[in-house]
């Protein structure tokens, strides 16, 4: 069912911004651990599948939790919690293995269905980290989230994956110099995706 109000696009950009550059010392450091696992693909394709799959949905989750408490002005005490330290990790792991393949069957098909996949599916983190839910069940949630929102969502996820490609060229001409560009545009995306999943919550 399409629905009739809209999502405010620039307000959501322009919102993750600020937000971004308030908290980036509290957002850079999961950054940067998100753009490392890459890295690894420039060596060794296996161990660059292998620390993806472990790492990067867990670390997605936690920097969801860290863009969320900045956000609310929450403390973020997931550290002092390993039970929720390992609900994430066993979220992560699972979002890994479900959501990561899609998103490299659709890039390798065409970039479009990558990006429809991503967009459908990038709210999956926040509601992990709000809703401590099981993955799957955040993944459906997202899907419904999005619903009647699909060309808005599209045209983010469209940017996301430029700039996201913008990095990876930049790492085939010096890698520490595409390390640093993924390290610093991933939270700032974060930010926006909250913005827009924050939008969505109140509609």
């Amino acid at each position: 069912m399409r629905r009739s109000d809209r999502l405010d696009f620039t307000a959501a950009f322009e919102q993750g911004w600020i937000q971004y550059k308030s908290n980036f010392t509290k957002l850079i450091g999961l950054g940067a651990m998100i753009a490392l696992p890459p890295v690894f693909f420039h060596f060794s394709i296996t161990a660059g599948v292998i620390l993806t799959l472990i790492f990067e949905g867990f670390l997605m989750i936690l920097l969801a939790n860290s863009v969320v408490c900045a956000s609310k002005g929450l403390k973020n005490d997931v550290f002092a919690s390993p039970n929720l330290l390992l609900n994430y990790a066993k979220n992560g792991f699972l979002i890994s293995i479900l959501l990561f393949p899609l998103l490299l069957v659709g890039a390798v098909l065409a970039v479009i269905p990558s990006i429809a996949f991503f967009s459908v599916f990038m709210f999956t983190f926040f509601i992990i980290a709000r809703r401590q839910k099981f993955a799957v069940d955040a993944m459906m949630d997202s899907l419904r989230e999005g619903n009647g929102y699909r060309l808005p969502l599209f045209l983010f996820a469209f940017i996301f994956y430029a700039s996201a490609t913008l990095a990876f060229f930049l790492a085939q001409i010096f890698i520490p110099l595409g390390f640093i560009a993924g390290a610093a545009i991933t939270p700032y995306f974060f930010s926006v995706i909250y913005e827009f999943y924050d939008q969505l919550e109140t509609k």
